[in-house]
């Protein structure tokens, strides 16, 4: 076979790789996107799905530069949800309008909002308990209930959208070296970007390309309940700058409800025993939604590695995404699903610096095996009912 010369090869097809990969064939060029396990598999369907507001980290004392650069995010996502924006995701779905902070009686005060309000510019509103959504009114809370205008996505379907139109572009990589798969089928890319986070520094060692390059890991063992009462997004806020627990709430494929529980009660060892996570969720929940039976539920543990572009900060996150450069390569950290957009900013800026201009091409990629989409967590975990 020929050579093909393409324009862009994109390695992982998680929310960063889909986004960039997407807005990239909107835009004229030639782009193959692969993947190794299943579309959207890793970080991507193992998140929450909250598109954050920055509030969260406003409330934590950290009214900083992560905190402006978030608060500018949900609107850009609700742009794109309604068909407007740089992808189109209007054939997606949103999860809920919003998540909701949940402050217990006299912690912090009601000046807090007021402050946090006037530090993001956000849409932060108290919301009188007449006005409580119904699962956090059945649920036993008594406290202070805070609107964040934080959508929440239904990951699967923003995944689905992003890859459906191009699909035919997006095949399976069986090779742990990108470069020889992209060699093997005869493929010249003018750049290649890596937005499998993980393997990105592993990668980079290999063809030296590491110079400079330093990375983070922050792990955690996220919880998983079945048999959940009703659907509920909420932020458990304590004494940390992390929330007591974080719950947004998923279906399985057979219809059962499951909070997803991250936060506090999430932040541990990867490799921690998981009754140590189930026993932080139910006191999290005891505390804070008594209401809530328990007697019925089933539980699950996730183990997650979150590799990003290291931090001046110890043990705090990059303000923002991260891009580490080396020939005509680019491999890059997105931190958060929310900051999948600006990534793709960060990537058409180096594109344009090269003066890699679309082709207006797009190649027949029919001799590479397609790659399936990946199943959430929930629906190929093993449960448990161990109290």
């Amino acid at each position: 076979m020929a050579t093909r010369t393409i324009d862009i090869a994109i390695i992982g097809a998680g929310i960063a790789g889909l986004w960039a990969f997407n807005r990239l064939k909107r835009m004229g060029y030639d782009v193959l996107l692969l993947e190794r396990e299943g579309i959207g598999a890793g970080q991507t369907l193992a998140s929450q799905g909250i598109i954050h507001s920055g509030l969260k980290y406003a409330f934590a004392g950290k009214i900083n530069e992560l905190a402006h650069s978030i608060s500018a995010m949900p609107d850009l996502w609700r742009t794109a949800l309604k068909g407007d924006g740089a992808v189109d995701l209007s054939a997606a779905s949103g999860a809920a309008s919003s998540q909701y902070l949940l402050i217990p009686p006299g912690f912090m005060g009601g000046l807090i909002g007021l402050v946090s309000k006037k530090a993001l510019g956000g849409n932060v509103t108290e919301l009188a308990p007449e006005d409580w959504p119904d699962s956090i009114k059945q649920s036993g809370f008594n406290g202070s209930v805070i609107y964040m205008d934080e959508p929440v996505l239904d990951i699967a379907a923003i995944i689905r959208a992003l890859a459906e139109p191009y699909k035919n572009c997006i095949r399976k990589i069986d090779s742990s070296d990108p470069f020889d798969y992209l060699r093997a089928h005869n493929i010249n890319a003018k750049n290649v970007i890596f937005t499998a986070a993980q393997s990105n520094q592993e990668i980079a060692a290999v063809h030296g390309h590491d110079e400079g390059l330093k990375t983070q890991a922050r792990p955690l063992l996220m919880g998983m309940m079945k048999n959940a009462p009703y659907p509920l997004y909420a932020h458990l806020v304590g004494p940390s700058e992390k929330p007591v627990a974080t719950i947004t709430t998923h279906k399985t494929q057979s219809g059962d409800l499951v909070w997803y529980l991250g936060g506090g009660v999430a932040e541990r060892a990867k490799d921690d025993d998981p009754r140590k996570v189930y026993e932080a969720c139910r006191k999290a929940l005891k505390k804070y939604l008594p209401a809530v039976d328990l007697s019925a539920v089933q539980w699950a543990a996730l183990p997650i590695d979150r590799i990003e572009g290291a931090s001046g900060a110890k043990g705090w996150m990059p303000d923002t995404p991260t891009i580490h450069a080396a020939e005509n390569t680019l491999y890059c950290w997105p931190t958060k699903l929310t900051f999948a957009p600006l990534l793709s900013d960060m990537i058409l800026e180096h594109l344009q610096a090269r003066g890699l201009s679309p082709s207006n091409h797009t190649s027949d990629f029919s001799d590479i095996p397609p790659v399936d989409y990946a199943p959430a967590p929930w629906d190929k975990t093993s449960w448990t009912s161990d109290n």
